[in-house]
């Protein structure tokens, strides 16, 4: 995974918007922090009162050039990059004055659990997992200081506790943000398909409006020219007019059909099934189709692509391959599914190495099989010596 894959995955799915909107937050609490420290200088007895002082001076300071910061960045990427180097920067400030705390109160140990929630919240779990073995290592530091410093006895049970209790927090945080992170995940894939669906139903309807009448009238006034034509080459060509515009049309009303209703009643071997049935009825050509694992609906997209991977498959055994039987198979796993489709053709005449070299040229509709694999993150490997064979796996979610 690159840096950017990296500092994306670590937004966990939140806009640019939401991620600002985030910042401010801690930028704000940051401030108020600002006159909290300042009287805790004064009430309690730090080691330095001057370098209190300078600390919180650099904590303003950071906070201004982050707002700074926060209204000029424009991409996610930098956006978590501020955010990295601010946790960072926050985890170093509050130990160094945590430090000037210890000759008194080791309650001053527990100001680092809001460290630990504002990196949950920032980043997740492992964030905030990360941030308590940075309190972990401080612990001991501190500890292992107010022994030579000041010559306290070092407390095992006092070491534990802190510990302890702050991973709870570190956990108990972490994991309500995961939480709200993979319902965030689980409502983006909902906007997702349902911005599909419309524009499914945006294309039915277009089709029906627009193509559909323009192919219903070419076809009435073939039929009309046909009737009154003199010549047997008129009346020939208009009949072969009149009859692409009524196969048109049916091929149509059956793509409208298919964009309304795809994937709602059956489970994906049904469909598939369905679709080598009336392909080997239609071409003639000997198809058999087997499925293992339990049938079931996929997310829209991937059920789509998948179908439209196979269609096109099957479309080149009936253009290409001079085959006489094709087999194909499906099988679906709790996380993947792999769709394999091979005939007993001529085979593509390249090598296996080099069939993918065709895609540039355009060759065999390889290239819009990979691109709707690969929308899915998907793999699709092609073996041309011996017939065709295609193998396609497909990562998916586990079945809800």
């Amino acid at each position: 995974m690159n840096l950017s894959a990296t500092l994306t995955s670590l937004s966990g799915e939140r806009s640019l918007k939401d991620m600002k909107s985030l910042e401010w937050i801690f930028i704000v609490v940051h401030w108020l922090g600002v006159p909290v420290l300042i009287a805790m200088g004064i009430a309690y007895n730090p080691v330095s009162t001057i370098t209190v002082v300078v600390l919180t001076v650099l904590l303003a300071v950071w906070s201004a050039i982050a707002a700074f910061l926060n209204r000029r960045i424009i991409t996610i990427q930098r956006q978590v990059l501020l955010g990295v180097l601010s946790q960072a920067l926050v985890a170093a400030f509050a130990w160094a004055m945590i430090f000037q705390f210890l000759q008194g109160q080791t309650a001053a140990y527990g100001a680092f659990a809001f460290v630990i929630i504002e990196a949950a919240v920032r980043f997740g779990l492992l964030a905030s997992l990360i941030m308590e073995g940075v309190f972990v290592a401080g612990l001991t530091a501190a500890m292992l200081y107010r022994v030579s410093e000041y010559g306290s006895e070092f407390s095992w049970t006092g070491y534990a506790f802190w510990a302890i209790f702050l991973l709870f927090i570190a956990l108990s945080v972490g994991l309500v943000t995961e939480e709200a992170r993979r319902e965030r995940r689980r409502s983006a894939s909902l906007v997702r398909e349902r911005t599909l669906l419309e524009e499914r139903s945006r294309i039915a309807r277009d089709l029906h409006d627009t193509v559909l009448k323009t192919l219903h009238g070419l076809a009435l006034e073939a039929h009309v020219l046909g009737r009154h034509a003199v010549s047997p080459a008129a009346k020939e060509k208009a009949q072969y007019i009149e009859g692409v515009c009524q196969r048109s049309t049916q091929d149509i009303r059956e793509m409208i059909h298919d964009l309304r209703t795809e994937g709602q009643d059956s489970g994906i071997a049904s469909q598939m099934s369905r679709i080598v049935t009336e392909w080997s009825n239609a071409t003639g050509i000997r198809a058999r189709f087997a499925a293992s694992g339990d049938d079931r609906t996929l997310p829209l997209l991937a059920s789509h692509n998948l179908r439209s991977v196979l269609s096109e498959a099957l479309e080149n055994v009936r253009k290409h391959a001079n085959a006489s039987e094709v087999g194909v198979s499906l099988e679906l796993q709790t996380g993947e599914v792999r769709l394999e489709v091979a005939d007993n053709g001529k085979g593509i005449g390249y090598p296996s190495a080099e069939v993918f070299s065709l895609m540039s040229r355009g060759k065999y509709g390889l290239s819009g099989m990979k691109e709707r694999v690969e929308q899915l993150n998907g793999q699709l490997s092609v073996d041309g010596s011996h017939g065709t064979r295609l193998l396609i796996t497909v990562p998916l979610p586990p079945p809800k």
